[in-house]
């Protein structure tokens, strides 16, 4: 049944491919009227992060639509998500070519310098974005953006306020001076800026910044009175349960913080703090086997990360069961040759566990 399944799925995705190969002899006018251009569906697919679809989609526009992709906005935003920046930029510097004069083209620069993490290219990228596009707030909120990044306060600072003073009703020259108020440590202003954020701009992961600043300050008790209603209102928003959990752990509520990164688990599955933090978590408060259930869970959802092995050994080192942990640590090398399992097992402990354990010790 499932070989059936498998090769029904890969004959409609070849007749899809095949109909869409057939739009070639369409004109780029009538394939833009039509809902399932490729570059349309280029952008569907990254939309659902289904990156082999959406490239396929996109080499199958760059021949049919070229001019269309030149003009289009959103071809930007698909080779952004695919990390083809190279491309990115020649795109961008063609549309540069035939207008020097077009802000999105410079914008665009901009944003590849950052996301490529050359931010120093990108601060002057942004710089002269901002300069040639005069009283748009994008370009000063783009410039603080690198130059936070940068550690250059300061002009980060004066960046943002004049963001602010353009684009008011933007949200992100605020939450930029916000992050500036946290890297200088300025707790209560960094509480101030994040509650008016969330009632100017109903700013949500505002709450979970305001909290972490109280808990900088010491204020465990307030930080959980402030995420108690937003926790129950707002708890598909990652950035407040993972805040309302740490604040149980900071208060040594481990009983509490257990649940809590549960629900992050339950509802933000890839996010691979939440199985991490619950594990410890239940080994602090003594539920060993519960705690390996969860770092069983972690194991086969990201099968390529060391971490979740490692710690599942941790687990069993801990509690001390030197056989076991000995026999996951073997495991552990065996998938990750060279992994550093974070403790040392002795020799007793590894020969209990056989030969091939003692073998695969790190010397």
């Amino acid at each position: 049944m499932t070989v059936w399944r498998w090769f029904r799925d890969w004959r409609e995705r070849r007749a899809a491919l095949h109909e869409l190969r057939g739009l070639a002899r369409d004109t780029e006018a009538d394939l833009l009227d039509r809902n399932d251009n490729p570059l349309r569906r280029a952008a569907h697919f990254i939309v659902q992060s289904n990156f082999t679809e959406a490239a396929e989609h996109w080499e199958l526009a760059r021949a049919l639509l070229p001019n269309a992709i030149l003009e289009s906005q959103e071809a930007f935003d698909i080779l952004a998500a695919l990390k083809r920046y190279d491309e990115a930029e020649a795109l961008m510097r063609e549309r540069l070519r035939r207008s020097a004069t077009d802000r999105f083209a410079l914008a665009a620069l901009a944003r590849i310098s950052e996301v490529r993490g050359d931010l120093e290219e990108a601060v002057e990228r942004w710089r002269a974005f901002r300069d040639r596009a005069g009283n748009q707030a994008n370009g000063y909120y783009g410039l603080a953006r690198c130059l936070l990044a940068l550690g250059r306060l300061d002009e980060a600072e004066r960046e943002c306020d004049q963001a602010i003073r353009r684009g008011p009703d933007e949200l992100d020259g605020w939450v930029v001076r916000g992050q500036v108020s946290d890297r200088r440590g300025d707790w209560e202003e960094s509480i101030a800026r994040w509650r008016k954020l969330t009632e100017t701009h109903r700013f949500m992961p505002g709450f979970a910044y305001a909290a972490n600043a109280m808990m900088q300050l010491g204020r465990i008790d307030e930080a959980e009175a402030w995420l108690e209603e937003p926790a129950r209102l707002y708890g598909n928003t990652l950035e407040i349960v993972v805040m309302h959990a740490q604040v149980a752990q900071r208060r040594g509520d481990l009983p509490a913080a257990i649940d809590r990164w549960a629900v992050v688990r339950r509802r933000n599955p890839e996010f691979q703090a939440g199985y991490l933090e619950e594990a410890r978590c239940l080994t602090g408060n003594g539920r060993h086997d519960e705690a390996d259930a969860v770092l069983r869970e972690a194991i086969d959802r990201f099968p390529d990360q060391v971490w979740p092995a490692r710690e599942y050994a941790h687990v069993a080192h801990g509690r001390g069961d030197t056989r076991e942990a000995a026999i996951r640590w073997t495991s552990l090398q065996a998938r990750f040759p060279g992994a550093d399992p974070g403790f040392t097992p002795d020799d007793a402990a590894l020969n209990t566990a056989g030969g091939e354990a003692d073998q695969s010790r790190p010397r």
